[in-house]
C-alpha cells in the first residue's frame, strides 16, 4: 500500500467537526496497516503538519477562536511501533499549536499524553 492509499489527499483535511464543547475535532484518517517505513513516517509528519497549519489560518480561527482543538489520528488496525512511538514524540509539537493530539485504533480513543 502506498502513502496516499494509507493517508488519503496529503494537502487535504480528512474530517473537521464542531465538538460538543464548541472546540474543533479534526480527524485525520489512516486505512489499512500503517507501517514505520521513512516514506511512512514522512508523509503522516507532513500530513499532520498541513493541519496544525490549517489551525493557523484565518478560516479556522473566524470558526473557533479560542476553542480547544483535537487532532485524532484514526487506525483500523495497531499501527507498526515506530508509528506509535513517533506520534508520542509529536505530542509537544502539536502543543506549539494549541492542539490535543490523540489516536483512535479500532474506534478506541487514547490520548498521547
Amino acid at each position: 500500500m502506498n502513502v496516499v492509499e494509507m493517508f488519503g489527499e496529503p494537502n487535504g483535511i480528512d474530517i473537521l467537526a464542531k465538538s460538543n464543547n464548541g472546540g474543533a475535532v479534526m480527524v485525520l484518517v489512516t486505512n489499512g496497516f500503517v507501517d514505520g517505513s521513512p516514506e511512512t513516517q514522512t508523509a503522516l509528519l507532513d500530513k499532520m503538519e498541513n493541519y496544525f497549519l490549517y489551525t493557523q489560518s484565518a478560516e479556522f480561527r473566524s470558526t473557533f477562536r479560542n476553542s480547544p482543538v483535537i487532532l485524532r489520528v484514526t487506525f483500523t488496525e495497531q499501527p507498526d511501533k515506530i508509528i506509535s512511538e513517533q506520534l508520542k514524540r509529536c505530542v509537544p509539537w502539536a502543543g506549539d499549536y494549541g492542539v490535543t493530539l490523540e489516536i483512535q485504533i479500532n474506534g478506541v480513543r487514547m490520548r498521547l499524553s
